[in-house]
């Protein structure tokens, strides 16, 4: 009986200790990536000072990606801003992987004036079996201000 416990508590402790890994070449199959920001959730401080959400003109920035299937994706953004502003954009630029580095295949600006939100779709087709992400670029303009930031989701792959 004492030979029975022991060999449970070592296979007990062996398959605690032993960690399972995927294999390296397995593609990660996920058809929808996001990337959400918003400012009102900041808890930041800039020399001392509590960053507030007003100090700046873009609250939400958003991007997504998502296989549609047949070798076509779809890229989605918006730029939603705190005020009207004499300028709103975001630029959507698709990427792909090479297995080394990122590189854009192409990009698709959609912008709107006297506005506190513009978005924009794009549906591009792609080669098949590759790793696909989206990177946006916000742009708010009004008067003197300027705001700007960028974001970038997790890639997909395209199957």
């Amino acid at each position: 009986m004492k030979a029975f416990k022991f060999c449970l508590v070592a296979i007990l402790l062996m398959s605690i200790a032993t960690s399972a890994y995927a294999a390296a070449n397995t593609p990660l199959y996920q058809s929808h990536a996001v990337s959400h920001n918003d400012r009102n959730l900041l808890d930041a401080e800039v020399n001392g000072f509590k960053v507030q959400a007003e100090d700046y003109l873009i609250n939400i920035w958003h991007s997504e990606i998502t296989d549609l299937g047949d070798g076509k994706v779809e890229l989605f953004g918006y730029t939603q801003c705190n005020r009207i502003c004499d300028q709103v954009s975001v630029k959507l630029t698709l990427q792909q992987w090479t297995g080394s580095t990122w590189i854009n295949l192409g990009s698709y600006t959609f912008y709107d004036y006297q506005t506190d939100y513009v978005e924009g779709v794009k549906t591009v087709s792609v080669e098949r079996e590759k790793y696909y992400r989206v990177k946006s670029y916000h742009y708010a303009e009004d008067g003197l201000l300027v705001d700007e930031t960028s974001a970038t989701t997790e890639g997909i792959y395209v199957k």
